[in-house]
C-alpha cells in the first residue's frame, strides 16, 4: 500500500484536512466548555444575565447528552445517505465541515443555553464526517489499500487534536 500511495493517498486529503478541523473543533469545544461554565450555577442567557441561572452540574449533564446524541445519530444518518459519486462524498463532507465550524462558533458566544446546540452541532459535524470518509474509502480506494487509508486519515486527523 505505501508504495502504491499515489492510487489512494492523494484521494484521501479532503478528507484528511476535514478530520483535523473535526478533530480541533472537539478539542476545542470540550475544554471551552468545561473551562467556562465551571461556577456553582450557569447563566443560561449569557454572562450578564443573572435571572436565567441552573446548577452547573446539571448544565454539564445536558450538555454531554447532546453532545452524545449529536456524534451518534450523525453517524448513523451518514450511512443511510446514498453517496454513489466522489462528488457526492465532497459535498456531505462540506456539510460535516460546515456543522463543525459553526459548532466551533456558537460555542465562542459564551452563551450557556446556546452551547448545548453548539456542541450537538459540532459532534454532529464529526460523526458524519466519520460516516462519509468510511463509505468513500469503501467504495472508492482499492480493496487493497483499506486499511493504509483508513490508519492514515486516523493518524492524520488526530494531528487536529
Amino acid at each position: 500500500s505505501i508504495a502504491d500511495w499515489r492510487s489512494w493517498l492523494i484521494k484521501l486529503l479532503p478528507f484528511a484536512f476535514v478530520n483535523i478541523f473535526s478533530h480541533f473543533t472537539m478539542e476545542s469545544v470540550l475544554p471551552a466548555v468545561f473551562n467556562t461554565y465551571n461556577a456553582h450555577q450557569v447563566s443560561l442567557l449569557g454572562p450578564t444575565n443573572t435571572t436565567h441561572l441552573m446548577s452547573t452540574s446539571w448544565f454539564l449533564v445536558i450538555f454531554c447528552v447532546t453532545m452524545g446524541i449529536g456524534d451518534m445519530i450523525s453517524r448513523r444518518i451518514g450511512f443511510c445517505v446514498n453517496l454513489k459519486r466522489t462528488v457526492d462524498n465532497y459535498y456531505a463532507l462540506l456539510f460535516a465541515l460546515s456543522c463543525s465550524i459553526i459548532g466551533l462558533w456558537l460555542t465562542t458566544k459564551g452563551i450557556a443555553s446556546l452551547v448545548w446546540f453548539s456542541a450537538f452541532l459540532a459532534f454532529f459535524g464529526n460523526g458524519f464526517n466519520y460516516a462519509v470518509t468510511s463509505q468513500y474509502i469503501d467504495k472508492f480506494v482499492p480493496r487493497k489499500h483499506n486499511l493504509a487509508a483508513y490508519s492514515v486519515w486516523m493518524f492524520v486527523g488526530y494531528c487536529g487534536a
